[in-house]
C-alpha cells in the first residue's frame, strides 16, 4: 500500500495521531502554513459573522478567524482530539482571545452547539470521514441556510511534489498491498478527485461549488529546517514507517535526506511543490 493510501500521517486523531500533530505543532503547521493561509484569504471572513472551524488542530486558524470576525462575531474550533483541544484552549487563553471556543468532537457525528453556523471552514480536515457522504450531510446541519463553506482538500498524489517524492523514496521500506487500495478511503487525499467532491457536496445540500487550484511551495519539517531535520520529521509523522526497526528508519531517514537536499534552501527549508483545492460552496 503507498504511502498516500495509508495516510502520510496515519487516521488515528483522536489518539496517536493527535499527540504526534501536538508533538510537532509547529513543524506541521509551519508546513501548510501557505495553503492555509491561502484558503484565509480566499474565505475572506467579516466582522459578526460565526464560524466553525473543523478539524482545527492546534486552533491556529479559528483564533485567526476570531480575530477576522470580530467585533460581533465568533469562532468554534472542532477536533476530534481532545490533547490538540485542551492546547487550543490555552493557546487562545494566552493570546486573550475571547471569541473563540474549541470543542472536541467527530465532526461527522457531532451537534454542536451554536449551529447553524453563518459560514464552516476547515483546512485540511474533512478528508478522514469514514462515509464522506455522511460527514459532509452532518457538516451541512452545521450551517444556516445560505450560508458559506470554505474547505481545502489535496489535489491528486502526483500533483503534489511533497508526496509523490516521499513516496518513491520510502516505497522499498513500505510493504506491497494485498490488494489495489481505494481511492475514496479515508486519507490525506479521499477528496482529491473533483468529480467525487462534487457528488459528496451536491449530496450533502451544497450548491453554487467552485473548486480553485492553489500550487504553494511547501518548507517540509517546518520554515528553516535541515534536509536530515525534514528526514526525520517525514519518518516520525508516517505511521507505516514509524512502525520499523530503528535500524529501518535510520535507513528511510538516509534516503529521504539524500532526496531533500537538493531542495534544501538555505534560510527558508526544504521547499516541495504542493497542490490543494480551495472549495467554496453554498448550504442550500
Amino acid at each position: 500500500m503507498s504511502i498516500a493510501e495509508q495516510g502520510l500521517v496515519g487516521e488515528d486523531w483522536g489518539g496517536d495521531m493527535g499527540r504526534n500533530w501536538l508533538a510537532n505543532l509547529q513543524k506541521f503547521e509551519g508546513m501548510i502554513q501557505p495553503i492555509g493561509a491561502a484558503l484565509l484569504t480566499h474565505a475572506a471572513f467579516r466582522p459578526g459573522e460565526r464560524v466553525i472551524d473543523i478539524g482545527c488542530g492546534g486552533g491556529g486558524t479559528t483564533i485567526s478567524i476570531g480575530r477576522a470576525v470580530s467585533p460581533g462575531g465568533h469562532a468554534t474550533g472542532l477536533d476530534i482530539s481532545k490533547d490538540l483541544v485542551e492546547a487550543a484552549n490555552v493557546r487562545a487563553s494566552m493570546g486573550t482571545q475571547s471569541d473563540v471556543r474549541f470543542v472536541c468532537a467527530d465532526a461527522a457525528t457531532a451537534s454542536v452547539t451554536g449551529a447553524p453556523f453563518d459560514r464552516l471552514f476547515s483546512r485540511f480536515g474533512s478528508m478522514f470521514f469514514p462515509d464522506a457522504k455522511a460527514g459532509f450531510r452532518n457538516l451541512r446541519r452545521m450551517v444556516r441556510d445560505g450560508g458559506r463553506i470554505d474547505l481545502a482538500v489535496w489535489a491528486p498524489p502526483k500533483d503534489n511534489e511533497w508526496i509523490s517524492l516521499v513516496q518513491a523514496v520510502l516505497a522499498p521500506f513500505v510493504p506491497a498491498p494485498d490488494s489495489p487500495p481505494d481511492p475514496r478511503a479515508p486519507g490525506p487525499f479521499a477528496l482529491a478527485d473533483t468529480d467525487w467532491l462534487t457528488q459528496v457536496l451536491e449530496q450533502a445540500g451544497f450548491g453554487d461549488i467552485a473548486i480553485t487550484p492553489c500550487q504553494r511551495a511547501q518548507p517540509i519539517g517546518g520554515p528553516g529546517a535541515s534536509a536530515e531535520d525534514a528526514a526525520r520529521f517525514i519518518v516520525a509523522a508516517t505511521h507505516v514507517v514509524r512502525q520499523l526497526p530503528e535500524a529501518a528508519q535510520e535507513k528511510a531517514i538516509a534516503a529521504l535526506t539524500e532526496a531533500f537536499a537538493p531542495h534544501h534552501v538555505p534560510g527558508k527549508g526544504v521547499l516541495l511543490d504542493g497542490k490543494a483545492w480551495l472549495v467554496t460552496a453554498t448550504a442550500r
